[in-house]
């Protein structure tokens, strides 16, 4: 957030709508503030991840129906060589012979995506970071799941999803950015407004 930009009293804020499903107006006292609902629950589903990751195992799900994974000779490696560490960020995947794997559980917070897309995007970090500090890949890789769940732009909220994410922004006292570094909140104060029009 810019420094100038005046501190938002999240605990005040009062809902006046939302813009193309992706942007929610609220009133903060005198006070506009944007927020982007996208990047929002972004951060919130990052913190949980990192979180989760921290305490030794991201919460995994079942998937119903397993995908059978035909992977390159590389991809089999990568798998054999960081099984730990995947099964750590919540997959489950089993040899099946050859470069062939089953993937039977993937991150419960991964959304509604496909998860043979999201498996094989995670496994080509691990080889394109091969030789660099692990810090940074987690970081990319835990980013990489939490943009696929979060919600989308052009997702319709309702008014009590949209006072959910609010509170759960609150309590996470996340008005920052999103782990990609774009913005979660914009404050247009009634000075800017006023020059907008022209106003004194």
């Amino acid at each position: 957030m810019d420094p100038y930009t005046p501190a938002v009293q999240v605990e005040n804020l009062v809902v006046v709508g939302s813009f193309h499903d992706l942007y929610i107006f609220c009133r903060n006292g005198d006070n506009l503030i944007v927020i982007d609902q996208h990047a929002a629950h972004e951060r919130l589903l990052y913190e949980d991840l990192k979180k989760q990751y921290l305490q030794g195992k991201i919460a995994s799900q079942n998937l119903l129906f397993p995908v059978t994974l035909e992977l390159t000779v590389y991809q089999s490696q990568l798998v054999e060589a960081n099984l730990d560490q995947l099964e750590s960020m919540g997959f489950s995947v089993r040899d099946f012979g050859a470069t062939t794997w089953v993937l039977s559980g993937v991150p419960a917070l991964a959304g509604s995506g496909s998860p043979q897309d999201l498996f094989l995007e995670i496994l080509e970090r691990f080889g394109s970071e091969a030789g660099s500090g692990g810090s940074d890949r987690l970081d990319y890789i835990l980013s990489t799941m939490a943009c696929k769940a979060a919600v989308k732009s052009g997702d319709a909220l309702s008014d009590s999803e949209i006072k959910a994410l609010l509170e759960r922004m609150v309590k996470a006292d996340l008005f920052s950015h999103c782990p990609h570094g774009r913005p979660v909140v914009k404050v247009f104060n009634p000075v800017e407004i006023k020059k907008w029009f022209h106003r004194t």
